[in-house]
């Protein structure tokens, strides 16, 4: 499950994680993006992507919910 945020900076943080997948989603099918990737092109540490979702399933569940 991933993590609920309780200020702003911590939010915007997270649905940018999320909008990049999707648009990491737009060139490549979901099983062929890799966090190292995702990372890379949001210049930001993968430790950054695991403080708000456990696993890219998550951040995808996120996504839909959001």
């Amino acid at each position: 499950m991933y993590k609920i945020c309780h200020t702003e900076e911590s939010s915007q943080r997270q649905r940018g994680l999320e909008q990049g997948l999707l648009e990491a989603l737009g060139s490549k099918p979901y099983e062929k993006i890799t966090l190292t990737e995702l990372c890379s092109q949001l210049h930001v540490p993968r430790k950054t992507f695991y403080r708000y979702f456990p696993t890219k399933e998550d951040c995808l569940l996120a996504l839909v919910d959001h």
